[in-house]
């Protein structure tokens, strides 16, 4: 993946570099700062902090690679055939279709604003919704 970086004082301020994140505490992903390595086209690497890097970007990208691997997207209407860890709200029926409501970069996939969820589960498109017709 791409990491670019925002931080002013790095040498690589600007670029958008080959890397990717090495370490994030699951619980506390997004408060505290996650650690990512980028290697530059000669071969150095460095280490940043989420806050020396365009972290929305990073995000971006993560979630179109769980988009590719799902095959749908959210707004999408699914059977979902394997909802992989992850619960649901009494009543959510498995076996009917759903709406996708969000997906992150991390797998977590949502389904008719949050009556259920799973992650990284497999689905198989019924229609698509308006983000695909973009």
């Amino acid at each position: 993946m791409k990491v670019k970086i925002i931080d002013p004082n790095h040498p690589c301020f600007g670029k958008e570099l080959e890397g990717g994140i090495i370490y994030f505490d699951i619980y506390h992903r997004g408060g505290r700062p996650d650690l990512y390595e980028v290697s530059t086209p000669e071969g150095k690497r460095y280490r940043l902090l989420t806050d020396q890097i365009d972290a929305d970007h990073y995000e971006a990208q993560e979630v179109n690679e769980e988009i590719e691997r799902l095959g749908a997207n959210v707004g999408d209407t699914v059977m979902v055939i394997r909802s992989g860890s992850g619960g649901s709200k009494a009543g959510f029926d498995w076996n009917v279709p759903h709406v996708i409501t969000r997906i992150d970069g991390s797998g977590h996939v949502e389904f008719d604003d949050t009556a259920a969820w799973g992650f990284r589960p497999d689905v198989t498109v019924i229609t698509r919704g308006e983000a695909a017709k973009i």
